[in-house]
């Protein structure tokens, strides 16, 4: 297979366009699609070139990277006249990127192969902080051949990548990680919800935690640089937490596996979304939680 060098790259939000800034800095030619003005002025501006449609992205590209929301927005981009599938493949190769159900994603990528296109699965892991540094850890599901073929530009992207296995199996993976680093999240925010309660300042709390077996990611990232400095702007929201989380429970019961704590986070989740915080960083669920703990006090 013919090295790649043309991205056609779909979906140029937080985590598209640090992506896609970090490619175009590893020398690739990207091309790229969103329903944003904004975000293609964005490529423009760091050197890339902006696509009206995902079929004029794909068009310009010998790889083809969706990076969106969920399946549906995905399922869009391949889909109708403007869609990645009404082009004739010609050996290109689309690339998911988004975080979508495992089932979801061996179901287009037979969609995919029906109209001659072959598919990876490639969840990635980490915020979008770490995107933008090039520090995404990349989960990568396909045919053999095809994932040495993209191995370059998910280095050029990322510093971490592991070969999963099938179609599926990716994003089999990014569902579980996610899971755990989100119900992680909630234990997190009522940990130090308690320590605050009983009069234990934030520091003293993840002095302890992250000096024994209870430190997470949460504890010893997520939380002291985003939430507890004052900042929630989005490195992943709890919009897409809810999604993810949601994701999950889904695929828990329709295997008939136990899902106790992720039906609990749900409500935590929807909570937060019911309070406004759907747009902040899911390290915000500190915030939300500490405003209920005080209104039951008061009450």
């Amino acid at each position: 297979m013919a090295a790649i060098a043309n991205i056609g790259f779909v979906g140029l939000g937080a985590m598209g366009s640090a992506m896609a800034r970090n490619l175009l800095a590893a020398g690739y030619r990207v091309t790229g699609y969103d329903l944003s003005d904004a975000a293609r002025d964005r490529l423009k501006t760091a050197g890339g070139e902006a696509a009206a449609s995902p079929r004029a992205a794909a068009e310009a590209g010998d790889l083809v990277i969706t990076m969106l929301p969920d399946a549906p927005e995905v399922e869009a981009a391949l889909d109708g006249d403007a869609g990645i599938l009404s082009l004739p493949s010609e050996g290109r190769l689309l690339m998911n990127t988004s975080t979508i159900d495992p089932a979801e994603a061996r179901r287009l990528a037979a969609k995919a192969s029906d109209q001659g296109w072959s598919y990876l699965d490639c969840a990635v892991g980490r915020t979008a902080t770490q995107a933008a540094e090039g520090k995404c850890l990349f989960l990568l599901g396909g045919d053999a051949g095809e994932k040495l073929a993209v191995n370059p530009v998910l280095k050029a992207m990322g510093d971490t990548v592991i070969d999963c296995g099938a179609v599926g199996q990716a994003s089999t993976m990014k569902i579980v990680n996610n899971y755990l680093a989100l119900v992680g999240c909630l234990a997190t925010a009522e940990a130090l919800v308690l320590a605050r309660a009983g009069a234990v300042k934030d520091e003293a709390a993840l002095d302890v935690i992250n000096g024994t077996s209870a430190r997470n990611g949460n504890s010893m990232q997520n939380f002291p640089n985003k939430v507890l400095k004052g900042d929630v702007s989005p490195g992943f929201s709890l919009d897409l937490g809810r999604k993810d989380l949601a994701i999950a429970v889904a695929a828990m019961k329709r295997q008939g596996l136990p899902s106790f704590l992720g039906e609990q986070a749900l409500r935590a989740f929807d909570r937060a979304r019911m309070e406004g915080h759907g747009g902040n960083d899911c390290s915000d669920l500190l915030n939300v939680l500490s405003e209920l703990a005080d209104q039951q006090q008061v009450d």
